[in-house]
């Protein structure tokens, strides 16, 4: 991907970043998390919420393991083990970062939320 591309989908409100995630994991059929060296999946949020963070290309994940997570590497995940994941994620009351930028704002939606999003964007394709 062209970085002045990169750069230009990172701009886009979170909003807009969530709708192009979606479509592009709906398209592709992976989504990329951060994780560190034990395989713990990086998180966000305060005290009261646990989010953990997903992006829907490699570029955009490369471009945070630069600086916010430097000591981490990229996993790609499946689409259908990512769905069948947001179950478990719900009931231990995680929350997902949709496409976070270099400032790490994103939309935070409840994994079935995701989920019944990715189903919905992947039934268009049918």
């Amino acid at each position: 991907m062209h970085i002045k591309q990169l750069e230009s989908v990172f701009n886009l409100e979170s909003k807009e970043r969530y709708g192009y995630l979606i479509r592009k994991i709906a398209d592709f059929e992976e989504v990329f998390l951060i994780a560190d060296k034990k395989g713990n999946y990086v998180t966000l949020g305060s005290d009261n919420e646990t989010v953990i963070p997903i992006w829907p290309e490699l570029e955009f994940a490369q471009e945070l393991i630069k600086k916010e997570w430097k000591k981490c590497v990229i996993k790609k995940v499946d689409l259908y083990d990512f769905m069948d994941w947001m179950d478990k994620l719900e009931t231990e009351d995680y929350l997902i970062g949709g496409f976070p930028n270099q400032k790490l704002n994103s939309i935070v939606v409840k994994p079935t939320e995701i989920k019944n999003h990715l189903i919905f964007e992947c039934q268009q394709y049918e």
